[in-house]
């Protein structure tokens, strides 16, 4: 029986049903070989899983450049090919890393980020994870690039696929909205929480973030690329109605890339008569810093217009930290009641929220609590027994012609 403060859908152990006969599983491993931290996170943290609970099937990692994979072996192998340096990698995946898809001929590929090779056999069976749909809802911020490369390939691989994963309900509702995709085609696959995502003393993880990234020991933090639907905006528009108050003298700690210098944050920091005192931005950090990054902070802060899943807001909870959040997309189906919810676009709401889970400690505590339950129903292990069987099923029915 699941958790009761799991989100429905979430079961506590899942088992693979065999198909016929072994498979050949091709993955799209771009990712691992580049600067994109959630989505090489997320294939890491699965085929980790897949190596300790599959000792049959055979695994093909495709990349136009090298990446670690520290267990390969004759089960386990990267194809790395790259007839022209410098493709982008939709690109490379539609065009070289194509053709080589259709040479090996896996039994099922598994395009790990929104977009599938477009025109793969009929006979090879097809899922694209679709970690979000941030390009669709927030074109008109992305680049001339990005808007070409999805508007080319997004729809048309929605299509294409025979299923599609979803990291939330709320994705997939998305997707059956704007797509029109048959929601028999949707699989909904929570992401997993890692294993050193764990409580640390909250006094000796503040020193050390404070020693390592030059903060205040009393720090809010807030989590994600600095960009149009992350909504720092509003967080800082908060901090700032806090400081006219005097009611906040903690500083706030912005960890992922820093975007341009001159967007609209950084002009709302500057307009806004903060300092860098007040805002301090770590850029990427190691992974194993976050955990101690939560655990130190008085609270995370987590202010995005869209999510498809969220993952900081359940780090965060596995570590301890409170969270004041947005009350929009898949938030409130990853975090159910273990946070303050407030909307997006209201600095007023996020200034008082972040005063009351500060200066309430029975609130605090009650939201660690219910936090560290919630953080329990997300788990790596799951999300890759879960996967694997939503490849053996596909297999299985493009055999069977269902």
């Amino acid at each position: 029986m699941g958790c009761q403060t799991c989100p429905k859908g979430i079961k506590a152990t899942l088992s693979p049903t065999r198909a016929p006969k072994l498979m050949r599983i091709g993955i799209n491993a771009l990712p691992l070989s580049r600067l994109q931290a959630g989505a090489a996170r997320v294939i890491r943290s699965v085929i980790e899983q897949w190596r300790k609970i599959d000792s049959d099937n055979s695994y093909i990692l495709y990349s136009d450049r090298d990446f670690d994979l520290p267990w390969e072996n004759d089960r386990w192998r990267k194809r790395i090919f790259s007839p022209i340096p410098l493709l982008p990698g939709t690109l490379w995946l539609q065009t070289a890393g194509r053709r080589i898809i259709i040479a090996d001929r896996p039994d099922v590929f598994w395009s790990t980020a929104n977009i599938l090779p477009l025109g793969l056999p009929a006979g090879m069976a097809k899922v694209v994870t679709i970690h979000d749909l941030i390009w669709p809802l927030f074109s008109k911020t992305a680049d001339f690039a990005t808007n070409c490369m999805f508007g080319l390939f997004f729809g048309r691989s929605t299509r294409q696929a025979d299923r599609i994963i979803a990291d939330s309900q709320s994705t997939a509702r998305d997707l059956e909205r704007l797509y029109a995709v048959p929601q028999a085609k949707i699989e909904v696959i929570y992401l997993g929480v890692g294993a050193g995502f764990v409580p640390h003393d909250p006094r000796a993880a503040s020193e050390y973030v404070a020693n390592k990234y030059g903060v205040a020991r009393d720090y809010l933090l807030t989590v994600g690329t600095v960009g149009p639907h992350k909504n720092l905006i509003t967080l800082i528009r908060a901090m700032k109605i806090l400081r006219q108050r005097g009611e906040l003298s903690a500083q706030l700690l912005a960890v992922g890339a820093r975007g341009r210098k001159n967007s609209r944050e950084f002009e709302a920091i500057h307009s806004s008569g903060l300092t860098a005192e007040d805002v301090r931005f770590a850029g990427f950090v190691p992974e194993e810093d976050l955990p101690l990054l939560y655990s130190g902070c008085s609270l995370l802060a987590f202010p995005s217009l869209y999510e498809g899943f969220g993952l900081p807001l359940a780090e965060a909870m596995a570590c301890g930290a409170p969270a004041v959040a947005s009350n929009t997309s898949s938030i409130p189906e990853v975090v159910g009641d273990a946070a303050v919810l407030v909307p997006p676009t209201e600095p007023q709401a996020f200034a008082d929220a972040i005063l009351r889970v500060r200066r309430d400690p029975d609130l605090r505590q009650t939201m660690i609590e219910k936090g560290l339950r919630r953080a329990a129903c997300f788990g790596w292990d799951k999300a890759a027994r879960q996967l694997l069987e939503c490849l053996y099923k596909t297999v299985r029915e493009k055999h069977s012609g269902a």
